[in-house]
């Protein structure tokens, strides 16, 4: 099990400066990867400083969220270096887009594992419209939201599809862990600062 946990830490500690850049500039791509980075952290941190043992289950969650993990942070880098030839600032303004070639290839993978029809060329056209965006530079568009969603629409049925990411599996699993995600500061009105 230690070799696992120095596997995740060695890598963590290559990449978390970019991980740390993405969560101090409030990037849409470290709320997608935060979840990983969460659950990932607690179970190291349990098994080092508490002796916890990983049983097959957390075996396998942690093989599968390091190897998620590291191919986001991966696709983010080399959108980082080979788009915006390492300028932070700028891919930032395109974190939306590239959050969205993410969700298409995530969505690709699991019409694929359920045996379901993909309109390859049609999720092929989507990636290439948001690659476009970015390769171009051009403005993102205010509407891309509901115009992903109406594509997406296009390419699967989904009531047909029971879409649960491994994000979606990582939140489940940070939730039965006790580990709060999304805390936000709660403001009394007249109390005393």
């Amino acid at each position: 099990m230690e070799k696992i946990v120095k596997e995740y830490n060695s890598w963590l500690k290559e990449n978390q400066n970019f991980i740390l850049h993405l969560k101090n500039h409030d990037s849409s791509l470290y709320t997608r990867i935060m979840p990983l980075y969460e659950v990932l952290n607690f179970f190291s941190s349990e098994s080092e400083e508490n002796g916890l043992e990983f049983n097959d289950d957390i075996v396998k969650i942690f093989q599968v969220g390091l190897e998620y993990f590291h191919s986001q942070v991966d696709v983010c880098k080399i959108y980082l270096e080979k788009v915006f030839k390492k300028d932070f600032h700028a891919f930032l303004k395109y974190d939306m887009v590239i959050g969205y070639i993410l969700y298409l290839e995530d969505l690709r993978y699991e019409i694929k594992e359920n045996k379901l029809k993909l309109n390859e060329e049609k999720i092929n056209e989507l990636t290439d419209y948001l690659e476009n965006i970015m390769d171009t530079l051009q403005a993102v568009p205010d509407t891309i939201n509901l115009y992903i969603d109406s594509e997406v629409h296009k390419i699967i049925d989904v009531s047909k599809l029971n879409f649960h990411s491994i994000i979606d599996i990582f939140v489940d699993i940070a939730e039965t862990l006790e580990i709060n995600l999304y805390s936000e500061s709660e403001f009394v009105i007249g109390e005393d600062i």
